[in-house]
């Protein structure tokens, strides 16, 4: 009997998760006027002035998520390239956990037309903390070098 270690398992996860989350997120920032004008039943060919501010200020608020999104995934897989968070377990399973739900409830945010602020909170809870987890993480095995290579 083949006995598969839990890193076997969990590396090549976490990096499928966390691809398709960002896939998820890349494919609402690339269909940005689609998905305002859903959310906000707004033509911008036939919306007065004040429904084409509330249009603008509603793509940049979502732009903006996205590409502070995408800097979150860029620190993340700099941080499991490095192999920094490889072996802390529950780190993976945080990863794991959370780019899984993030890229569900990104893509029901993309096909159901949710709100902004659902978005928003997706990206706090999805991207902004395991970012900060690999983050502290990545300062911790530098600082006290609690992983030796």
């Amino acid at each position: 009997m083949v006995y598969i270690r839990p890193s076997e398992v969990t590396v090549p996860l976490r990096f499928i998760c966390k691809t398709v989350h960002l896939i998820a997120v890349l494919t609402v920032l690339f269909d940005l006027e689609n998905v305002i004008g859903s959310m906000t039943n707004i033509l911008l060919d036939t919306a007065t002035q004040e429904q084409a501010s509330l249009f603008h200020d509603k793509k940049t608020t979502l732009k903006g998520l996205c590409w502070t999104a995408i800097i979150c995934f860029i620190i993340e897989y700099i941080t499991m390239l490095l192999g920094l968070t490889m072996y802390f377990g529950s780190i993976m399973l945080v990863n794991i956990t959370f780019h899984f739900v993030g890229a569900i409830l990104v893509i029901l945010f993309y096909t159901d037309n949710w709100n902004m602020e659902s978005f928003i909170a997706f990206f706090v809870c999805f991207n902004g903390i395991p970012a900060i987890i690999e983050l502290l993480a990545a300062i911790f095995v530098s600082k006290f070098t609690y992983l030796r290579y």
